[in-house]
């Protein structure tokens, strides 16, 4: 069966961070599995650098890919510098959603499973396109 790992940034593990990922208090990684199924793996803290002011530091970038590790898929809430930096020049695909609550996040994605993990299989293979799909209102 088909899964992808996937983190996302959450304060309280119920919705995701509202601002950039980045400024996250911890990341969650979840299982989803194109049947729907979702497992929670793990809460890790974010010990990424804080970015005064200006979005898209290298160094904020490299210490939360260090944190998103084992992830095939990040999800975020809104597009930043560094969400495009990663789409073009990593193995992380960005996705966006317009969602708040984790729950119908992870819904909306497995409605899209099958489109999603195509652009996880191209980057495997070392194809970086740098689409970053766009989910919910």
């Amino acid at each position: 069966m088909k899964q992808m790992r996937i983190a996302l940034g959450s304060n309280d593990g119920e919705n995701i961070v509202p601002t950039h990922m980045g400024e996250a208090e911890y990341f969650y990684i979840y299982d989803l599995f194109e049947d729907g199924k979702l497992d929670f793996i793990e809460k890790r803290e974010n010990t990424s650098p804080q970015e005064e002011g200006k979005h898209g530091l290298a160094k904020k970038r490299k210490a939360a890919m260090e944190i998103f590790e084992g992830a095939d898929v990040i999800i975020g809430r809104k597009m930043s510098p560094n969400f495009v930096k990663i789409a073009a020049d990593t193995k992380f695909q960005p996705v966006i959603v317009k969602i708040d609550k984790i729950s119908e996040i992870f819904e909306e994605i497995t409605k899209h499973f099958d489109e999603i993990y195509r652009l996880v299989e191209q980057r495997e293979k070392g194809d970086r396109a740098q689409k970053i799909p766009k989910f919910g209102d």
